[in-house]
Protein backbone atom coordinates (compact mmCIF):
# COMPACT_ATOMS: atom_id res chain seq x y z
CA UNK A 1 0.00 0.00 0.00
CA UNK A 2 1.30 3.07 -0.84
CA UNK A 3 1.36 6.03 1.80
CA UNK A 4 -0.42 9.48 0.62
CA UNK A 5 1.18 12.41 1.71
CA UNK A 6 -2.19 14.09 2.53
CA UNK A 7 -0.83 17.72 3.07
CA UNK A 8 0.37 17.96 -0.65
CA UNK A 9 -2.85 16.25 -2.43
CA UNK A 10 -5.68 18.17 -3.25
CA UNK A 11 -9.08 18.28 -1.09
CA UNK A 12 -10.93 15.77 -3.97
CA UNK A 13 -8.09 13.67 -3.61
CA UNK A 14 -8.06 13.22 -0.38
CA UNK A 15 -12.00 12.05 0.02
CA UNK A 16 -11.23 9.72 -3.01
CA UNK A 17 -8.70 8.07 -1.65
CA UNK A 18 -10.66 7.84 1.66
CA UNK A 19 -13.17 6.35 -0.22
CA UNK A 20 -15.36 9.64 1.27
CA UNK A 21 -16.95 10.08 -2.57
CA UNK A 22 -16.55 8.48 -5.34
CA UNK A 23 -14.89 9.05 -8.49
CA UNK A 24 -18.37 10.16 -10.16
CA UNK A 25 -19.49 12.21 -7.51
CA UNK A 26 -15.51 14.13 -7.90
CA UNK A 27 -16.08 14.50 -11.15
CA UNK A 28 -19.37 16.21 -11.02
CA UNK A 29 -18.33 18.85 -8.54
CA UNK A 30 -15.49 19.00 -11.02
CA UNK A 31 -17.57 19.95 -13.91
CA UNK A 32 -19.66 22.11 -11.33
CA UNK A 33 -16.13 24.10 -10.69
CA UNK A 34 -15.96 24.87 -14.31
CA UNK A 35 -18.89 26.00 -14.61
CA UNK A 36 -19.33 28.35 -11.57
CA UNK A 37 -16.09 29.04 -10.15
CA UNK A 38 -17.18 28.30 -7.07
CA UNK A 39 -14.84 25.95 -4.61
CA UNK A 40 -14.75 22.57 -4.51
CA UNK A 41 -15.56 22.03 -1.24
CA UNK A 42 -18.49 24.46 -1.12
CA UNK A 43 -20.17 22.38 -4.00
CA UNK A 44 -19.46 19.11 -2.09
CA UNK A 45 -21.88 20.62 0.54
CA UNK A 46 -24.10 22.04 -1.74
CA UNK A 47 -24.77 18.49 -3.55
CA UNK A 48 -24.97 16.68 -0.22
CA UNK A 49 -21.70 14.66 -0.93
CA UNK A 50 -19.66 15.61 2.10
CA UNK A 51 -20.84 17.37 5.62
CA UNK A 52 -19.30 21.01 6.55
CA UNK A 53 -17.39 19.12 9.55
CA UNK A 54 -15.40 16.62 7.64
CA UNK A 55 -14.44 19.74 5.23
CA UNK A 56 -13.43 21.32 7.81
CA UNK A 57 -11.30 18.38 9.42
CA UNK A 58 -9.45 18.16 6.26
CA UNK A 59 -9.09 21.28 5.40
CA UNK A 60 -7.38 21.63 9.55
CA UNK A 61 -5.47 18.28 8.59
CA UNK A 62 -4.12 19.40 5.09
CA UNK A 63 -3.26 23.13 5.45
CA UNK A 64 -2.03 23.10 9.40
CA UNK A 65 -5.29 25.70 10.66
CA UNK A 66 -6.78 24.79 14.10
CA UNK A 67 -10.22 24.52 13.48
CA UNK A 68 -13.55 25.58 16.37
CA UNK A 69 -16.29 24.39 17.30
CA UNK A 70 -18.55 27.59 17.89
CA UNK A 71 -21.44 25.21 19.35
CA UNK A 72 -18.99 23.98 21.88
CA UNK A 73 -17.72 27.07 23.54
CA UNK A 74 -20.62 29.54 22.88
CA UNK A 75 -21.11 29.76 26.69
CA UNK A 76 -18.34 31.29 26.50
CA UNK A 77 -18.33 33.81 23.75
CA UNK A 78 -17.97 37.53 25.09
CA UNK A 79 -20.87 38.97 23.27
CA UNK A 80 -19.08 42.50 23.56
CA UNK A 81 -16.27 40.59 21.39
CA UNK A 82 -19.11 39.34 19.09
CA UNK A 83 -19.99 42.91 17.95
CA UNK A 84 -17.13 44.38 17.31
CA UNK A 85 -17.63 43.61 14.05
CA UNK A 86 -20.60 44.54 12.23
CA UNK A 87 -23.29 41.58 11.20
CA UNK A 88 -23.54 42.25 7.53
CA UNK A 89 -19.62 42.03 7.04
CA UNK A 90 -19.61 38.55 9.33
CA UNK A 91 -22.73 37.45 6.87
CA UNK A 92 -20.69 38.17 3.98
CA UNK A 93 -17.33 37.30 4.69
CA UNK A 94 -18.49 33.75 6.82
CA UNK A 95 -16.50 34.99 9.46
CA UNK A 96 -16.90 35.47 13.30
CA UNK A 97 -14.30 36.35 16.12
CA UNK A 98 -15.01 34.90 18.88
CA UNK A 99 -12.47 35.63 21.75
CA UNK A 100 -9.90 38.37 22.09
CA UNK A 101 -6.43 38.51 24.23
CA UNK A 102 -4.21 41.04 24.88
CA UNK A 103 -4.20 42.26 20.98
CA UNK A 104 -5.04 39.21 19.66
CA UNK A 105 -8.51 38.58 18.28
CA UNK A 106 -9.69 34.85 17.49
CA UNK A 107 -11.56 34.67 14.62
CA UNK A 108 -13.64 31.65 12.79
CA UNK A 109 -13.04 31.53 8.99
CA UNK A 110 -14.53 29.40 6.57
CA UNK A 111 -11.10 29.84 4.82
CA UNK A 112 -8.34 31.02 6.95
CA UNK A 113 -6.05 31.11 3.81
CA UNK A 114 -7.72 34.39 2.45
CA UNK A 115 -5.00 37.13 3.45
CA UNK A 116 -7.89 39.59 2.26
CA UNK A 117 -10.08 39.07 4.20
CA UNK A 118 -8.00 38.83 7.43
CA UNK A 119 -6.08 42.53 6.86
CA UNK A 120 -9.56 43.61 5.86
CA UNK A 121 -10.46 42.31 10.09
CA UNK A 122 -7.43 43.73 10.89
CA UNK A 123 -8.13 47.45 9.84
CA UNK A 124 -11.08 47.47 11.01
CA UNK A 125 -10.58 46.44 14.34
CA UNK A 126 -7.36 47.40 15.20
CA UNK A 127 -5.83 43.74 16.82
CA UNK A 128 -4.16 40.57 15.36
CA UNK A 129 -5.51 38.40 13.50
CA UNK A 130 -5.41 34.66 14.47
CA UNK A 131 -7.65 32.70 11.76
CA UNK A 132 -9.16 29.35 13.02
CA UNK A 133 -11.35 27.10 10.39
CA UNK A 134 -15.25 26.50 10.56
CA UNK A 135 -17.73 25.62 8.38
CA UNK A 136 -19.97 28.19 7.13
CA UNK A 137 -23.20 26.57 8.62
CA UNK A 138 -21.95 27.16 12.08
CA UNK A 139 -20.79 30.77 11.44
CA UNK A 140 -24.35 31.21 10.05
CA UNK A 141 -26.24 29.82 12.97
CA UNK A 142 -23.80 31.53 16.12
CA UNK A 143 -23.86 35.03 14.10
CA UNK A 144 -27.94 34.51 14.09
CA UNK A 145 -27.88 33.57 17.63
CA UNK A 146 -25.75 36.89 18.84
CA UNK A 147 -28.59 39.08 17.48
CA UNK A 148 -31.46 37.68 19.52
CA UNK A 149 -32.49 37.84 22.74
CA UNK A 150 -30.17 36.18 24.23
CA UNK A 151 -28.18 38.92 24.15
CA UNK A 152 -30.42 41.80 24.52
CA UNK A 153 -29.76 42.97 20.97
CA UNK A 154 -33.50 43.06 20.59
CA UNK A 155 -34.07 45.32 23.19
CA UNK A 156 -31.03 47.66 21.60
CA UNK A 157 -33.75 47.42 18.64
CA UNK A 158 -36.73 48.66 20.69
CA UNK A 159 -34.12 51.64 22.66
CA UNK A 160 -33.51 52.76 18.95
CA UNK A 161 -37.58 53.38 17.96
CA UNK A 162 -37.89 55.62 21.23
CA UNK A 163 -38.01 58.78 19.79
CA UNK A 164 -35.74 59.63 23.22
CA UNK A 165 -32.76 58.50 20.58
CA UNK A 166 -33.88 59.88 17.38
CA UNK A 167 -32.12 62.10 15.85
CA UNK A 168 -32.76 64.59 12.41
CA UNK A 169 -31.89 63.81 9.22
CA UNK A 170 -29.28 66.27 9.02
CA UNK A 171 -26.86 65.25 11.91
CA UNK A 172 -25.49 62.38 10.38
CA UNK A 173 -25.85 58.95 7.95
CA UNK A 174 -26.37 56.08 10.22
CA UNK A 175 -25.45 53.23 8.05
CA UNK A 176 -24.37 50.20 10.27
CA UNK A 177 -27.40 47.67 10.29
CA UNK A 178 -25.58 46.42 13.59
CA UNK A 179 -28.01 47.31 16.29
CA UNK A 180 -25.44 48.03 19.13
CA UNK A 181 -23.57 50.38 16.73
CA UNK A 182 -26.45 52.42 15.55
CA UNK A 183 -27.82 52.73 19.42
CA UNK A 184 -23.97 54.01 20.56
CA UNK A 185 -24.10 56.14 17.32
CA UNK A 186 -26.94 57.97 17.98
CA UNK A 187 -26.84 58.76 21.55
CA UNK A 188 -23.38 60.27 20.32
CA UNK A 189 -25.44 62.14 17.42
CA UNK A 190 -28.20 62.86 19.85
CA UNK A 191 -25.41 64.38 21.98
CA UNK A 192 -24.03 66.50 19.10
CA UNK A 193 -27.12 67.78 17.75
CA UNK A 194 -28.70 68.67 21.46
CA UNK A 195 -24.81 70.67 21.96
CA UNK A 196 -24.23 68.58 25.01
CA UNK A 197 -20.33 68.99 25.94
CA UNK A 198 -20.32 65.19 27.73
CA UNK A 199 -22.23 61.70 27.46
CA UNK A 200 -22.46 59.78 31.09
CA UNK A 201 -22.81 56.42 30.60
CA UNK A 202 -23.62 55.56 34.00
CA UNK A 203 -24.38 51.62 35.37
CA UNK A 204 -27.25 51.26 38.12
CA UNK A 205 -28.24 48.34 39.95
CA UNK A 206 -31.10 47.65 38.14
CA UNK A 207 -30.63 49.52 34.54
CA UNK A 208 -28.00 51.96 32.76
CA UNK A 209 -28.68 55.78 32.57
CA UNK A 210 -27.46 57.90 29.81
CA UNK A 211 -27.31 61.51 30.93
CA UNK A 212 -25.82 64.58 28.75
CA UNK A 213 -24.17 67.73 29.98
CA UNK A 214 -26.08 70.55 28.22
CA UNK A 215 -25.29 74.20 29.01
CA UNK A 216 -23.35 72.91 32.40
CA UNK A 217 -26.07 71.29 33.42
CA UNK A 218 -26.20 67.19 33.22
CA UNK A 219 -29.85 65.76 32.41
CA UNK A 220 -30.85 62.53 32.26
CA UNK A 221 -31.91 61.29 28.76
CA UNK A 222 -32.70 57.38 29.12
CA UNK A 223 -32.80 54.49 31.09
CA UNK A 224 -31.58 51.37 29.24
CA UNK A 225 -31.91 47.67 30.37
CA UNK A 226 -29.00 46.04 32.36
CA UNK A 227 -28.86 43.97 29.83
CA UNK A 228 -28.05 46.20 27.21
CA UNK A 229 -24.92 47.62 29.29
CA UNK A 230 -21.85 45.45 28.89
CA UNK A 231 -22.59 45.71 25.17
CA UNK A 232 -22.86 49.13 24.86
CA UNK A 233 -20.09 49.77 27.11
CA UNK A 234 -17.70 47.67 25.43
CA UNK A 235 -18.94 49.61 21.64
CA UNK A 236 -17.50 52.61 23.45
CA UNK A 237 -14.31 51.78 24.43
CA UNK A 238 -13.50 50.05 20.69
CA UNK A 239 -14.86 52.90 19.60
CA UNK A 240 -11.78 54.75 21.73
CA UNK A 241 -9.19 52.45 20.94
CA UNK A 242 -9.51 50.89 24.61
CA UNK A 243 -8.93 47.51 25.35
CA UNK A 244 -12.24 45.59 26.51
CA UNK A 245 -10.93 42.86 28.47
CA UNK A 246 -9.99 45.24 31.12
CA UNK A 247 -12.35 46.44 33.55
CA UNK A 248 -10.37 46.54 36.90
CA UNK A 249 -8.34 49.97 35.52
CA UNK A 250 -9.34 53.29 34.25
CA UNK A 251 -8.76 53.74 30.66
CA UNK A 252 -8.72 56.70 28.21
CA UNK A 253 -9.12 56.74 24.66
CA UNK A 254 -10.08 59.00 21.61
CA UNK A 255 -12.41 59.07 18.73
CA UNK A 256 -14.19 61.24 16.00
CA UNK A 257 -17.45 61.21 14.73
CA UNK A 258 -18.28 63.57 11.42
CA UNK A 259 -21.29 66.04 12.04
CA UNK A 260 -22.24 68.36 9.63
CA UNK A 261 -19.67 68.38 7.25
CA UNK A 262 -16.87 69.06 10.30
CA UNK A 263 -15.18 66.90 12.42
CA UNK A 264 -16.07 65.99 16.37
CA UNK A 265 -13.34 64.76 18.37
CA UNK A 266 -14.46 62.69 21.42
CA UNK A 267 -12.56 62.01 24.17
CA UNK A 268 -13.69 58.83 26.04
CA UNK A 269 -13.16 57.88 29.41
CA UNK A 270 -13.94 54.82 31.35
CA UNK A 271 -13.77 53.87 35.34
CA UNK A 272 -14.87 50.98 37.42
CA UNK A 273 -17.05 51.39 39.78
CA UNK A 274 -19.26 48.90 41.55
CA UNK A 275 -22.44 48.52 39.19
CA UNK A 276 -19.87 48.37 36.47
CA UNK A 277 -17.76 50.67 34.34
CA UNK A 278 -18.68 54.14 33.88
CA UNK A 279 -17.97 55.55 30.31
CA UNK A 280 -17.82 59.65 29.82
CA UNK A 281 -17.24 60.54 26.65
CA UNK A 282 -16.24 64.65 26.09
CA UNK A 283 -17.31 66.07 22.48
CA UNK A 284 -14.96 68.80 21.42
CA UNK A 285 -16.08 70.89 18.67
CA UNK A 286 -12.97 71.25 15.77
CA UNK A 287 -15.04 74.32 14.44
CA UNK A 288 -12.37 77.29 14.66
CA UNK A 289 -15.33 79.55 14.95
CA UNK A 290 -15.93 78.50 18.51
CA UNK A 291 -12.65 79.67 19.00
CA UNK A 292 -13.27 83.57 18.83
CA UNK A 293 -13.50 85.99 22.13
CA UNK A 294 -16.27 88.05 20.97
CA UNK A 295 -18.98 85.01 20.36
CA UNK A 296 -16.84 83.24 23.59
CA UNK A 297 -18.40 86.29 24.85
CA UNK A 298 -16.00 88.89 25.97
CA UNK A 299 -16.79 92.36 26.55
CA UNK A 300 -15.89 95.00 23.74
CA UNK A 301 -14.54 96.71 26.47
CA UNK A 302 -12.40 94.23 27.58
CA UNK A 303 -11.05 92.61 24.07
CA UNK A 304 -8.83 95.76 22.74
CA UNK A 305 -7.34 95.67 26.44
CA UNK A 306 -6.83 91.32 26.46
CA UNK A 307 -5.46 91.63 22.70
CA UNK A 308 -2.79 94.44 23.30
CA UNK A 309 -1.66 92.32 26.56
CA UNK A 310 -0.98 88.51 24.12
CA UNK A 311 0.45 90.69 21.90
CA UNK A 312 2.94 91.31 24.01
CA UNK A 313 6.82 89.76 23.67
CA UNK A 314 6.96 88.49 26.69
CA UNK A 315 4.94 88.64 30.30
CA UNK A 316 2.23 85.83 31.76
CA UNK A 317 -1.12 85.48 30.95
CA UNK A 318 -2.90 83.71 33.01
CA UNK A 319 -6.74 82.73 32.56
CA UNK A 320 -8.53 81.67 36.20
CA UNK A 321 -11.73 80.05 37.10
CA UNK A 322 -12.40 76.59 38.79
CA UNK A 323 -12.85 72.81 36.32
CA UNK A 324 -15.55 73.91 33.40
CA UNK A 325 -15.56 77.82 33.12
CA UNK A 326 -13.95 78.23 29.36
CA UNK A 327 -10.59 78.42 30.24
CA UNK A 328 -9.06 75.89 27.48
CA UNK A 329 -11.50 77.74 24.48
CA UNK A 330 -9.93 81.28 26.09
CA UNK A 331 -6.50 79.86 25.50
CA UNK A 332 -7.33 78.38 22.31
CA UNK A 333 -8.83 82.00 20.88
CA UNK A 334 -5.56 83.67 22.10
CA UNK A 335 -4.11 81.22 20.02
CA UNK A 336 -6.32 81.72 17.17
CA UNK A 337 -5.44 85.52 17.40
CA UNK A 338 -1.56 85.32 17.57
CA UNK A 339 -0.70 82.02 15.94
CA UNK A 340 1.35 82.88 12.64
CA UNK A 341 4.44 81.65 10.76
CA UNK A 342 6.93 83.87 12.07
CA UNK A 343 6.42 83.18 15.41
CA UNK A 344 7.76 79.43 16.88
CA UNK A 345 4.95 78.77 19.66
CA UNK A 346 5.05 75.38 21.52
CA UNK A 347 2.45 74.01 23.64
CA UNK A 348 1.81 71.40 27.03
CA UNK A 349 -1.16 70.16 27.58
CA UNK A 350 -3.41 67.59 29.01
CA UNK A 351 -4.87 66.70 27.05
CA UNK A 352 -4.68 67.92 23.70
CA UNK A 353 -8.02 68.95 22.67
CA UNK A 354 -7.60 71.06 19.55
CA UNK A 355 -4.67 70.76 17.10
CA UNK A 356 -3.16 74.00 15.44
CA UNK A 357 -1.43 74.90 12.05
CA UNK A 358 2.27 75.32 12.72
CA UNK A 359 1.97 75.10 16.47
CA UNK A 360 4.04 72.36 18.21
CA UNK A 361 1.45 70.01 20.63
CA UNK A 362 2.92 68.28 23.31
CA UNK A 363 0.57 66.22 25.75
CA UNK A 364 1.57 65.39 29.06
CA UNK A 365 2.43 61.57 29.72
CA UNK A 366 3.52 60.93 32.92
CA UNK A 367 4.14 57.12 32.44
CA UNK A 368 6.70 58.45 30.04
CA UNK A 369 7.98 61.44 32.79
CA UNK A 370 6.45 63.99 30.19
CA UNK A 371 5.08 66.55 32.53
CA UNK A 372 4.42 70.51 32.54
CA UNK A 373 7.67 71.05 33.87
CA UNK A 374 9.88 68.77 32.08
CA UNK A 375 8.36 69.95 28.46
CA UNK A 376 8.77 73.36 29.54
CA UNK A 377 12.49 73.14 30.17
CA UNK A 378 12.76 71.22 26.54
CA UNK A 379 10.75 74.12 25.24
CA UNK A 380 12.93 76.51 26.52
CA UNK A 381 16.00 75.05 24.39
CA UNK A 382 13.90 74.60 21.28
CA UNK A 383 14.19 78.86 20.56
CA UNK A 384 10.15 79.36 21.00
CA UNK A 385 7.98 83.41 20.58
CA UNK A 386 5.26 81.43 22.77
CA UNK A 387 5.03 79.06 25.25
CA UNK A 388 1.45 77.69 26.13
CA UNK A 389 1.47 75.57 29.64
CA UNK A 390 -2.48 74.04 29.85
CA UNK A 391 -2.19 74.45 33.98
CA UNK A 392 -0.06 75.79 36.51
CA UNK A 393 -0.43 72.48 38.81
CA UNK A 394 3.24 72.54 40.94
CA UNK A 395 6.03 74.84 42.16
CA UNK A 396 7.85 73.98 39.37
CA UNK A 397 5.88 74.22 36.77
CA UNK A 398 5.05 77.79 38.18
CA UNK A 399 8.74 78.95 38.22
CA UNK A 400 10.15 78.06 34.86
CA UNK A 401 6.61 79.56 33.23
CA UNK A 402 7.57 82.70 35.49
CA UNK A 403 10.82 82.56 34.65
CA UNK A 404 10.57 81.73 30.51
CA UNK A 405 7.90 84.77 31.07
CA UNK A 406 10.71 87.48 32.22
CA UNK A 407 13.56 86.12 30.01
CA UNK A 408 11.44 87.27 26.11
CA UNK A 409 8.80 84.80 26.05
CA UNK A 410 5.22 85.07 26.31
CA UNK A 411 3.62 82.75 28.23
CA UNK A 412 -0.18 81.29 28.45
CA UNK A 413 -1.39 79.64 31.11
CA UNK A 414 -3.87 78.55 33.67
CA UNK A 415 -4.65 78.60 37.19
CA UNK A 416 -7.88 77.37 39.76
CA UNK A 417 -8.78 80.66 41.58
CA UNK A 418 -12.15 82.13 42.42
CA UNK A 419 -11.25 85.06 40.65
CA UNK A 420 -8.24 87.35 39.36
CA UNK A 421 -6.62 89.04 41.74
CA UNK A 422 -6.89 86.02 44.11
CA UNK A 423 -4.27 84.38 41.15
CA UNK A 424 -1.47 86.74 42.38
CA UNK A 425 -1.64 85.31 46.34
CA UNK A 426 -2.46 81.89 44.94
CA UNK A 427 1.31 82.23 43.20
CA UNK A 428 3.07 83.61 46.24
CA UNK A 429 1.38 80.23 48.54
CA UNK A 430 3.02 78.24 45.59
CA UNK A 431 6.55 79.55 46.43
CA UNK A 432 6.45 82.36 43.95
CA UNK A 433 8.96 85.19 45.15
CA UNK A 434 7.09 88.60 45.12
CA UNK A 435 9.41 90.38 42.65
CA UNK A 436 9.21 87.66 40.15
CA UNK A 437 5.36 87.88 40.16
CA UNK A 438 5.62 91.35 39.51
CA UNK A 439 8.33 91.18 37.14
CA UNK A 440 6.41 88.54 34.98
CA UNK A 441 2.25 88.69 35.17
CA UNK A 442 0.60 91.23 32.72
CA UNK A 443 -2.67 90.06 32.77
CA UNK A 444 -5.12 87.52 34.68
CA UNK A 445 -8.37 86.73 33.53
CA UNK A 446 -10.87 85.39 35.42
CA UNK A 447 -13.93 84.02 34.09
CA UNK A 448 -17.16 82.01 34.31
CA UNK A 449 -19.69 79.93 31.66
CA UNK A 450 -23.58 80.97 32.20
CA UNK A 451 -26.09 79.45 30.72
CA UNK A 452 -27.74 81.79 27.68
CA UNK A 453 -31.55 82.59 28.14
CA UNK A 454 -33.72 80.92 25.23
CA UNK A 455 -35.02 83.63 23.02
CA UNK A 456 -37.97 81.85 21.87
CA UNK A 457 -39.76 82.09 25.60
CA UNK A 458 -37.68 84.38 28.20
CA UNK A 459 -39.92 86.33 30.07
CA UNK A 460 -39.44 89.93 31.86
CA UNK A 461 -39.39 89.88 35.50
CA UNK A 462 -40.06 92.39 37.85
CA UNK A 463 -37.03 93.17 40.08
CA UNK A 464 -36.74 95.43 43.23
CA UNK A 465 -34.11 97.26 43.09
CA UNK A 466 -33.33 96.81 46.95
CA UNK A 467 -33.21 93.25 46.37
CA UNK A 468 -30.47 93.15 44.24
CA UNK A 469 -26.60 92.83 45.62
CA UNK A 470 -25.48 96.37 45.76
CA UNK A 471 -22.21 96.19 43.78
CA UNK A 472 -24.97 95.78 40.33
CA UNK A 473 -27.93 97.84 42.13
CA UNK A 474 -26.68 100.48 39.63
CA UNK A 475 -25.86 98.59 36.36
CA UNK A 476 -29.48 97.05 36.58
CA UNK A 477 -31.27 100.00 37.68
CA UNK A 478 -34.04 100.77 35.54
CA UNK A 479 -33.39 97.54 32.67
CA UNK A 480 -35.71 95.49 31.72
CA UNK A 481 -34.20 91.96 33.63
CA UNK A 482 -35.62 88.64 31.81
CA UNK A 483 -35.76 84.88 33.76
CA UNK A 484 -36.14 81.25 31.83
CA UNK A 485 -39.40 80.08 31.34
CA UNK A 486 -39.30 77.08 29.39
CA UNK A 487 -40.18 76.01 26.16
CA UNK A 488 -39.64 73.02 23.22
CA UNK A 489 -37.14 74.60 21.75
CA UNK A 490 -34.80 74.47 24.87
CA UNK A 491 -36.15 71.28 26.15
CA UNK A 492 -38.15 73.22 29.36
CA UNK A 493 -35.08 74.21 30.47
CA UNK A 494 -35.45 77.94 29.60
CA UNK A 495 -31.83 78.00 28.48
CA UNK A 496 -29.92 77.95 25.23
CA UNK A 497 -26.52 77.82 24.58
CA UNK A 498 -23.88 79.38 27.11
CA UNK A 499 -21.76 82.81 26.96
CA UNK A 500 -18.79 83.93 29.13
CA UNK A 501 -18.28 86.48 31.23
CA UNK A 502 -14.92 87.76 31.91
CA UNK A 503 -12.88 89.84 34.88
CA UNK A 504 -10.00 91.33 32.82
CA UNK A 505 -7.19 92.41 35.33
CA UNK A 506 -4.15 94.52 33.71
CA UNK A 507 -0.71 94.18 35.87
CA UNK A 508 -0.42 98.32 35.85
CA UNK A 509 3.21 99.54 37.22
CA UNK A 510 1.40 100.81 40.68
CA UNK A 511 -0.41 97.46 41.15
CA UNK A 512 3.24 96.01 40.48
CA UNK A 513 4.47 98.12 43.59
CA UNK A 514 1.81 96.74 45.31
CA UNK A 515 2.56 93.18 44.82
CA UNK A 516 6.11 93.72 46.00
CA UNK A 517 4.77 95.71 49.13
CA UNK A 518 2.70 92.38 49.87
CA UNK A 519 -0.73 94.04 49.68
CA UNK A 520 -3.76 92.33 50.14
CA UNK A 521 -6.15 90.80 47.71
CA UNK A 522 -8.95 93.31 48.25
CA UNK A 523 -6.93 96.49 48.31
CA UNK A 524 -5.10 95.18 44.82
CA UNK A 525 -9.09 94.54 43.58
CA UNK A 526 -10.02 97.78 44.88
CA UNK A 527 -7.33 99.37 42.94
CA UNK A 528 -7.82 97.05 39.98
CA UNK A 529 -11.71 98.42 39.85
CA UNK A 530 -10.35 101.81 40.00
CA UNK A 531 -8.48 101.02 36.90
CA UNK A 532 -11.28 99.46 34.78
CA UNK A 533 -11.51 96.27 35.90
CA UNK A 534 -15.43 94.75 36.40
CA UNK A 535 -15.81 92.00 38.74
CA UNK A 536 -16.85 88.63 37.44
CA UNK A 537 -20.54 89.95 39.32
CA UNK A 538 -20.21 93.38 37.28
CA UNK A 539 -19.51 91.57 34.30
CA UNK A 540 -22.40 89.26 34.62
CA UNK A 541 -24.76 91.87 35.44
CA UNK A 542 -24.10 93.82 31.78
CA UNK A 543 -25.28 90.28 30.48
CA UNK A 544 -28.70 90.48 32.68
CA UNK A 545 -29.08 94.43 31.87
CA UNK A 546 -28.76 92.91 27.42
CA UNK A 547 -31.10 90.04 28.71
CA UNK A 548 -28.42 87.19 27.72
CA UNK A 549 -29.30 85.64 31.07
CA UNK A 550 -30.93 85.95 34.41
CA UNK A 551 -30.16 87.05 37.52
CA UNK A 552 -30.70 83.26 39.00
CA UNK A 553 -27.79 81.89 36.67
CA UNK A 554 -25.58 84.63 37.81
CA UNK A 555 -26.33 84.47 41.26
CA UNK A 556 -25.56 80.24 40.50
CA UNK A 557 -22.18 80.80 38.90
CA UNK A 558 -20.85 83.52 40.81
CA UNK A 559 -21.84 82.91 44.44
Amino acid sequence: MVDIDYKKEKIGQILLSRDIITKEQLEEALDAQRNTGEKLGEILIKKGFISDETLVELISFQRGFESVDLNKIQDKIDPSVANIISKDFEYKRKIFPFKLTDNTLYVAMVDPRDINVIDEIRLLTGYNVKPYISTAKTIDNIIRLYTSDDYSLREVQEIIKDEDFTVGKDVGEITEKNSLIRLSNQIILKAVSLRASDIHIEPQEKNCTVRFRIDGVLQKIKDVPKTVQRLLISRYKIMGGMDITESRLPQDGRSSINFRSRVIDLRLASIPTVYGENITIRILDKDESVFDLKKAGMDDDDIPKYLKMIGLPHGSIIITGPTGSGKTTTLYASLNKIANIKKKIFTIEDPVEYRFPTVMQVQVNLKIDMSFSKALRAFLRSDPDIILVGEIRDLETAKIAMEASITGHLVLTTLHTNDAPSSLTRLMEMGIDAYVISAAVSCIVAQRLVRALCTNCKKEVDVPVLSLNKDIRSILKGEKIYKSDGCKRCNFTGYMGRTGIYSVLIVSNKIREMILEGKSVDVINDVAREEGMRTLLEAGAYKVAEGITSLEELYRVVF
